[in-house]
């Protein structure tokens, strides 16, 4: 795995961090009409499916609660609740720490037994450097969301 696999994960999770930093509590919140889910959502659940994709799917315990992954995984939706900022920071953390810590995880090698699994992207992932190639994909696809999510929410 190169280091610009890497170095491209950490550029999509500082673009997210700058909507995360930038956009007021109730338009991360907001679902504008026409769109599922809200900025917040989008950006946590690129938190939670991180750590599907390269954690669960390799049987290594994830770094953030199973209650995050459950909330924000694929198929769940917003509850439409105005983020507190402790909730804002809590996710910023995550953002910055996951990124770091998945790269630190496999360069140590953590990720040895991985499950293949095909996504609803219609790939299939046979080892964990698919899953973290994918994973860059489907996280651009969700910045590409928050994006619009930005330019209709008042």
């Amino acid at each position: 795995m190169t280091e610009q696999v890497f170095a491209l994960h950490l550029a999509t999770r500082n673009n997210l961090l700058t909507y995360l930093e930038n956009v007021s509590p109730e338009k991360l919140a907001q679902i504008p009409a026409g769109f599922h889910n809200s900025i917040l959502w989008n950006i946590a659940h690129c938190v939670a499916t991180q750590q599907i994709l390269c954690y669960k799917l390799s049987g290594v315990k994830p770094v953030v609660v199973d209650e995050f992954i459950e909330t924000y995984k694929k198929g769940t939706h917003p509850d439409g609740h105005v983020p507190t900022a402790e909730e804002i920071q809590s996710l910023r953390a995550l953002l910055i720490s996951t990124q770091k810590q998945l790269q630190a995880d496999y360069e140590r090698g953590v990720f040895s037994n991985f499950t293949p699994y095909t996504t609803s992207y219609g790939y299939t992932l046979t080892c964990i450097e698919d899953a973290i190639n994918f994973n860059n994909t489907h996280e651009g696809m969700h910045l590409g969301v928050v994006i619009a999510l930005n330019y209709f929410a008042k």
